[in-house]
């Protein structure tokens, strides 16, 4: 279809959903996989109209791409009004379940006896050539949930699917299927449920067996790498000096596969599809360094602090006791340093109320800096599932540091992911914690993982629009190599376009540009978005998704629109500056091309 200057309009509907809090924010009751998958829509930036199963009739004809989450039914009535919308040139993205409707997407579900639909379980999913879905270089990603399917006449299979030792069982993970002048695309893998599963990894109660190439504890313990639901041999890969670690961010990459999709839907239509970027001055990834301070290496943390003012990078110092004069930590925070405490589990409980805020309440008392905002547990230490988080929300904690690996071995992304989220709260499900989970990609970077993984691990982390989160130990300075191998990762860091930021600063970011309202209008060569912020952001970027040219005009001051690529797309890029509650009013024009 030719590009034309109109917005495409995002349709999300969770079907087990049932009620709203306000149009701008995900519906209530949504099952937690499917509340996984919608959260990680919005998290990706998409301008996204939510709905509830029962507005469908009503909205389908305003939209351009409808993707419903999960298993409901349509009934008739709206079968047939998808039916229309999808022949009329609109885009269905089904994810998760066919609902009663897989003639529209060209496939039958597999059913138990009792009606149920078949369930995919565990495996993986490969794609035998490129699609616009999946890509062959992901090779395969580790999935769960969904719905077992056998593919129509005439349905395109994007991705195939594998059991959990990688035998193809004859089934699509993914297929497409084009109907009159639309399209209908169906993701089999639930990928909210393979989000929440990988994302959130398993409840620790025991130390897991660890692989060959990993040398055993003398006392284990179980720590947050346990937690992985990751397989320690289908899902890592070799660094460069040959040390197998988790380097493929499978999570990621299905929320990519997704965010592909829609750019694709988009392209279909030929319409504008907006997108909110990430981080500020439009940065391909930004990078956080957390500190383990503690006592028999305090001697480094001087000349570790004059190394960081010397590069102007800014640090999380995690600590369970204060070491230093008060006047050492509030000059770190003068200088927009993050302090965090580094928490002690309770050997019987792991962690309880009283002595999460006791430590909190400690540290905040013997350093002088009220501003406790970052948690990272002793030596990655992990039990339970959420419990922790219960705790640090109740101290006010912004983020959590934890959730990395241990061993060399099990560092790089062995929770899928290098996006900060806020985890699932069991007892709520469709309202998470406020707290952010800050994935950590190598724990004591350069004395433990050596620096050609530390090196592997940020590409991999930049490449995925993600955060390169390192933690270091003081004594890293002993050795004159490691130090100078720090400043080079240092350094590079930058050069890729990764600066370096507290968790607090990117947990305040992301909170604010998750809370953003937006309003989107158009008339005759022009389209007008209006962007409300509650919290005042500079630089903040707007990708517009389109092969056409233009400019904008924002506070009567002409603005021209770089052409960029993202996700192996084209779009048009700005930069502006989103005040506190002030709508940002922006007007957009399309350039004639040349041949015009």
């Amino acid at each position: 279809m030719n590009a034309v200057w109109k917005w495409a309009r995002i349709g999300v509907c969770p079907m087990t959903a049932t009620g709203r809090i306000s149009g701008g924010v995900v519906p209530l009751n949504a099952r937690a996989y499917d509340y996984f998958a919608c959260y990680r829509l919005a998290h990706a930036g998409f301008l996204i109209d939510w709905l509830l199963p029962a507005e469908l009739p009503a909205r389908l004809p305003h939209l351009s791409v409808l993707i419903t989450v999960g298993h409901g039914a349509f009934g008739d009535e709206l079968r047939l009004a998808l039916h229309q919308f999808v022949e009329g040139g609109g885009v269905w993205i089904a994810i998760g379940s066919p609902c009663d409707a897989g003639d529209l997407l060209g496939v039958q579900a597999h059913a138990h006896p009792s009606g149920a639909f078949k369930q995919l379980g565990e495996g993986y999913a490969y794609a035998e050539r490129e699609s616009p879905a999946f890509l062959c270089a992901w090779e395969t990603l580790h999935a769960f949930g969904g719905t077992a399917v056998a593919v129509s006449e005439g349905t395109e299979v994007w991705a195939r699917w594998l059991d959990p030792h990688g035998r193809d069982m004859g089934l699509p993970a993914i297929t497409h299927r084009a109907l009159g002048a639309g399209h209908a695309v169906f993701y089999a893998v639930h990928v909210g449920e393979t989000l929440a599963r990988i994302q959130m990894g398993r409840p620790v109660a025991e130390p897991l067996m660890l692989p060959p190439d990993a040398p055993p504890d003398d006392e284990p313990h179980p720590r947050s790498e346990d937690a992985t639901r990751l397989d320690w041999h289908l899902d890592r890969a070799p660094c460069d000096d040959g040390t197998l670690c988790f380097a493929k961010p499978v999570a990621d990459l299905w929320a990519e596969s997704l965010i592909r999709a829609v750019l694709w839907a988009g392209q279909q239509r030929g319409e504008v599809v907006p997108m909110l970027w990430y981080y500020p001055n439009l940065a391909p990834a930004v990078s956080v360094l957390s500190i383990t301070s503690e006592t028999d290496c305090a001697q480094h943390e001087t000349p570790l602090n004059h190394l960081l003012t010397l590069t102007g990078v800014r640090a999380v110092w995690c600590l369970s006791e204060a070491i230093h004069h008060p006047n050492f930590y509030r000059e770190l925070v003068k200088r927009d340093h993050e302090i965090g405490v580094r928490f002690v589990p309770d050997e019987e409980h792991f962690c309880r109320a009283s002595t999460m805020q006791g430590q909190v309440d400690n540290l905040r008392r013997f350093t002088g800096v009220r501003a406790i905002t970052a948690l990272q547990v002793a030596d990655l230490a992990w039990r339970g599932c959420t419990d922790l988080y219960h705790y640090a929300d109740s101290a006010q904690i912004l983020s959590d540091l934890s959730r990395g690996g241990y061993h060399p071995q099990a560092s790089g992304f062995p929770f899928g992911t290098a996006h900060p989220f806020r985890p699932l709260n069991p007892h709520r499900p469709a309202e998470p914690y406020k707290l952010f989970t800050v994935p950590l990609t190598a724990y004591r970077a350069i004395e433990w993982v050596s620096a050609a993984q530390a090196n592997l691990l940020l590409e991999k982390a930049v490449q995925a629009h993600g955060v390169y989160h390192i933690t270091v130990r003081p004594s890293v300075l002993e050795w004159q190599p490691h130090a100078d191998a720090l400043m080079r990762l240092l350094g590079r860091a930058r050069y890729l376009g990764a600066e370096w930021r507290t968790a607090q600063e990117i947990a305040r970011w992301l909170t604010a540009r998750q809370n953003i309202r937006y309003k989107l209008s158009g008339l005759q060569g022009q389209l007008e978005i209006g962007l409300l912020s509650m919290t005042t952001l500079y630089r903040f970027g707007l990708l517009l998704f389109t092969p056409l040219s233009g400019w904008a005009n924002i506070g009567d001051q002409q603005v021209e629109l770089q052409p960029a690529e993202y996700y192996g797309a084209r779009c048009l890029a700005l930069e502006t500056d989103l005040i506190e509650k002030t709508v940002r009013e922006i007007r957009l024009f399309e350039v004639a091309s040349e041949a015009a």
